[in-house]
């Protein structure tokens, strides 16, 4: 069994890349007082547009700022309803999802592009890109400079920052296109590297265990790293073990990381507290 974890960890280091990126980006957002629900649309866009993008041209650079470039465009959808128009923001998250789910559906199976080659993409830079970069720029950010504290009263008291004569919406306009950034390269690594190109509905609720693994972390990054490490290792093991073939049938296989994050969740019910103007407009 110990041999069993320790050659899954590489696994886990990898394959949990994307939404390590996307647990970065809704926390610095929630960190503003915004629940982009919509992630997991974002995350499907930005693996489509840059599975397109690099089949079309034959270029990853190309691809994964196509995938930046999709999921910017559809946070920004979000973005004009949840802060421009105060809607609600669970609501609005909501319909991002169905129109990225039914979107990209429809635009994989009418666009030919899809089926060609896609390019091989080395992973290592990536990988060190976000586990290791991302967090200590997120950290720097939020905690050690003048925007990180604006944004922060954001989420906290944003009649108090709004008082002081700053804007409360251009900072969580700021803070959602730094999202749509980190989601993007999420999305776009989903398809070009752990992929071999976009496929319906490929992100699999990654956006929402990002936004579980949120609030397990207590809106902080190390605690964000940790819930990242215990899903990718779990979900590492999953395929150990299917390679493996212990007779476990896969699709209880398929069920332990996210039974896991239920566990998880369980454990830290009603002892987080979050950001006091999480979710209002």
């Amino acid at each position: 069994m110990y041999e069993l974890i320790a050659n899954s960890i590489p696994i886990a280091i990898v394959a949990s890349i994307p939404l390590l990126l996307a647990v970065e980006g809704e926390l610095l957002v929630q960190r503003g007082g915004i629940i982009n629900l919509g992630i997991e649309g974002m995350m499907l866009t930005a693996a489509m547009t840059a599975a397109f993008a690099a089949q079309t041209t034959g270029s990853v650079t190309i691809g994964f700022l196509g995938g930046i470039a999709g999921a910017m465009v559809i946070t920004a959808i979000f973005g004009v309803f949840a802060i421009a128009l105060r809607a609600d923001q669970i609501v609005t998250g909501t319909a991002i999802n169905l129109l990225a789910l039914g979107g990209t559906s429809f635009v994989y199976r009418e666009v030919a592009a899809f089926q060609r080659p896609i390019p091989q993409l080395h992973t290592d830079i990536v990988s060190a890109l976000s586990w290791i970069v991302a967090p200590l720029i997120l950290g720097a950010i939020l905690w050690n400079t003048s925007f990180g504290l604006r944004l922060r009263a954001c989420g906290e008291n944003p009649e108090a920052l709004a008082a002081t004569g700053r804007s409360v919406r251009m900072h969580r306009w700021a803070a959602l296109m730094i999202e749509a950034l980190l989601v993007g390269i999420g999305g776009a690594y989903l398809s070009l590297a752990l992929s071999s190109g976009f496929a319906e509905n490929m992100t699999a609720g990654r956006g929402f265990i990002a936004l579980s693994i949120v609030i397990f972390g207590r809106w902080k990054i190390k605690g964000a790293l940790l819930g990242t490490a215990i899903f990718g290792l779990a979900a590492a093991l999953q395929y150990a073990l299917q390679a493996a073939n212990r007779g476990i049938p896969f699709h209880i296989l398929l069920a332990v990381p996210y039974v896991v994050t239920l566990l998880i969740l369980c454990g830290v019910a009603g002892r987080v507290r979050s950001p006091e103007s999480l979710g209002r407009p």
